[in-house]
């Protein structure tokens, strides 16, 4: 992997291909490997970057802690080096949030974005594990308690298995997805839980995205989400897409948090299809053979 440096702030990211550039951001807790299915299928007509966001992946968490004012500074500074405009970035849960902040901090790079499982404060609050950020509310003592305690654990395998397991659909439990071995090392990673907490202490800022509507952010925007998503709210997350004028809305069957693993043709399919319109690329695109169905 290669590496860029910001301000002190290091992201290790991996490249492929070549023609117009394509950011993939990730969720919290994994890494750029979720996807790993779409730059194989993008790289022979675009450039890929898929970026390992500081305290994750490959990428250490600065000792400080960072917020999401710190990832949107170093990503954006990643996109005015590194990457040639225009391009599409592609984000899941927080990366889909960070997305939209580079999106309008960089308007001239930024031709579009494919926003899949957007994490804001609503979409988490509603979601199936939203207590771990509406309980520093009502109990602020535990919840402090509980999220000093996480930032000094490495959990074991059979943890980081069953919180894969949690993660997904019927379709990724089907194909033993909480059993791959990249998941797993993103899981138990000593960065991990620390980076984490840092999400759920800046959860305020992520609320800014419920506030915006298409005219915010300027760019086209995709939309896509798993329909058994435990991590966030489906339902919200819709809400939100519309009042964020997505032209293109996939909610896939069978899928949880990690659509891309869990149906990769068809989100490959979906992106293909928002790039062939928003980011053309020189020569034909393979046919995608969808997998599965939607709901």
């Amino acid at each position: 992997m290669d590496t860029y440096e910001h301000a002190g702030v290091t992201v290790a990211y991996e490249q492929s291909g070549n023609g117009p550039g394509v950011l993939f951001l990730h969720n919290g807790g994994t890494s750029h490997t979720i996807w790993r299915n779409q730059t194989a299928a993008l790289s022979d007509r675009y450039r890929t970057v898929a970026v390992d966001l500081p305290g994750f992946g490959a990428s250490p968490r600065p000792a400080a802690g960072i917020d999401l004012d710190g990832y949107v500074e170093v990503v954006s500074a990643l996109v005015r080096d590194v990457m040639t405009a225009p391009i599409v970035i592609v984000g899941n849960c927080m990366g889909s949030n960070i997305a939209t902040a580079v999106a309008a901090r960089e308007r001239d790079a930024v031709a579009g974005l494919v926003l899949v499982n957007p994490l804001t404060e609503a979409t988490f609050a509603a979601g199936g594990i939203g207590v771990l950020h509406t309980m520093k509310r009502w109990a602020p003592w535990p919840a402090s308690v509980v999220r000093g305690v996480a930032r000094k654990v490495v959990p074991p395998r059979i943890v980081a298995e069953l919180t894969l397991r949690m993660q997904l659909g019927a379709d990724g439990v089907e194909q033993g997805l909480h059993h791959d071995a990249d998941l797993i090392a993103c899981n138990r990673r000593r960065d991990q839980l620390p980076a984490l907490v840092d999400v759920l202490d800046d959860m305020d800022a992520y609320a800014a995205l419920d506030h915006k509507a298409a005219a915010d952010l300027g760019v086209p925007v995709c939309t896509i989400y798993g329909a058994r998503n435990r991590i966030l709210s489906t339902r919200v997350g819709r809400d939100l897409g519309r009042r964020l004028g997505s032209a293109s809305e996939e909610v896939l069957g069978g899928c949880g948090h990690l659509p891309m693993l869990e149906q990769p043709a068809l989100v490959t399919r979906e992106i293909e299809q928002f790039l062939a319109e928003h980011l053309p690329a020189a020569g034909p695109a393979e046919p995608v053979s969808p997998r599965g169905g939607a709901e």
